[in-house]
């Protein structure tokens, strides 16, 4: 209980630290600015149902006749209220971001343990390849995606995904492809890393000793403790997908919650959806923290 306590307590100073950052510019007037601007922020938050986003509109205007036929473009900033209009956007990233956390898991646990079918000597050029992967920036496997898809389409006729969100369809399986490759690479150096500081314990030196092969070691004991060890880097695979989230956004052309939070919007909306945001996090860091706890205390020292 205790523990559940604390975890509240943190969630809280989360929270509020959100809304005093986003207030803290009206310290440029005063105190009684900043004031007036966090209370405004808390009703906004509380109060859900009174907050709005604002939408460029453009319109379309003709002359009259018989002057010279010419459009003009108008554009106009419509405020729109925030729900239920950005529920949309808001379970779009949501579903990028736990399909990708799911996805890189998958991807970097079926290449672990592919990884320890294959010879020794493979090893080390897998470790390199590894490390140049990681070098490489977001940006270009995000064109390498697309740029595959356009020329596949080309060759064949064949559209695989769409490589861009349009008005009607949201890009869903490229982007979520995207999103998964760094935090992949990522947890799987971990993974990898962790395995080889593993081997070097007393338990698996023991195991070894018993003639047990390094592929059963490797795969019946490191793999399961290193999974352990890995829900320790959780905080830094979800922020890795959160800052990925906003290029494939942009790059998807994708309507998503990321593209409303980097735009010119109302304080008040702004720290809703941040908190919104970041509540299913939290709850998945706090559970997987106390999953990883209860998982040591069963085990001892989490060694088979």
């Amino acid at each position: 209980m205790r523990t559940f306590m604390k975890e509240i307590g943190q969630f809280g100073l989360t929270c509020t630290s959100i809304i005093l950052i986003l207030a803290s510019p009206a310290l440029i007037i005063g105190l009684k600015s900043f004031t007036s601007s966090t209370l405004t922020l808390l009703q906004g938050v509380f109060r859900p149902d009174t907050l709005s986003y604002n939408v460029h509109s453009e319109t379309l205007s003709f002359s009259r006749m018989p002057e010279a036929r010419s459009v003009e473009f108008h554009e106009k900033l419509v405020a729109i209220e925030l729900f239920p209009s950005i529920l949309d956007a808001y379970f779009y990233s949501m579903s990028l971001l736990i399909g990708g956390f799911m996805m890189a898991i998958m991807m970097a646990s079926l290449a672990c343990l592919f990884f320890i079918r294959i010879p020794s000597y493979l090893r080390k050029v897998t470790f390199s390849a590894i490390d140049v992967l990681e070098s490489l920036p977001d940006v270009f496997f995000i064109f390498s995606v697309q740029l595959f898809v356009v020329w596949f389409y080309k060759q064949t006729g064949v559209e695989l995904a769409l490589a861009y969100s349009t008005i009607d369809h949201q890009a869903i399986l490229l982007p979520l492809l995207t999103l998964s490759i760094v935090p992949g690479i990522y947890l799987l150096k971990m993974q990898l890393l962790l395995m080889k500081e593993e081997k070097e314990k007393d338990y698996a030196l023991f195991a070894k000793s018993k003639g047990l092969s390094d592929a059963f070691i490797s795969f019946h004991h490191l793999f399961k403790n290193t999974v352990m060890e890995c829900l320790a880097h959780l905080p830094v695979i979800i922020l890795c997908l959160l800052t990925n989230l906003v290029v494939i956004e942009y790059l998807f052309q994708s309507n998503g919650i990321m593209r409303f939070i980097m735009e010119d919007q109302p304080a008040s909306s702004w720290a809703f959806m941040l908190i919104l945001s970041m509540t299913p996090f939290f709850i998945i860091i706090k559970g997987s923290s106390r999953y990883r706890h209860r998982f040591y205390q069963t085990k001892g020292e989490g060694k088979e």
